[in-house]
């Protein structure tokens, strides 16, 4: 799947998200800078420095980190 831009709603980006095949997601910021990952196959959310935030998809809440 292509790489998402995520935008609020006055159309600022916000940041980048990146979904490979098998599900697994990495949140950027809108410099670029990588915010955190999602694997699908632990069903994790971790931090950038692959810290173990959360278990599901919550990549979101890193975005106002």
């Amino acid at each position: 799947m292509p790489n998402m831009t995520l935008e609020d709603s006055m159309h600022r980006i916000i940041g980048y998200l990146e979904i490979d095949g098998r599900g697994n997601k990495t949140l950027r910021d809108p410099h670029h800078k990588i915010l955190g990952y999602y694997e699908a196959g632990r069903n994790v959310t971790m931090d950038f420095t692959h810290r173990i935030v959360g278990y599901g998809d919550i990549l979101a809440s890193l975005l106002n980190r």
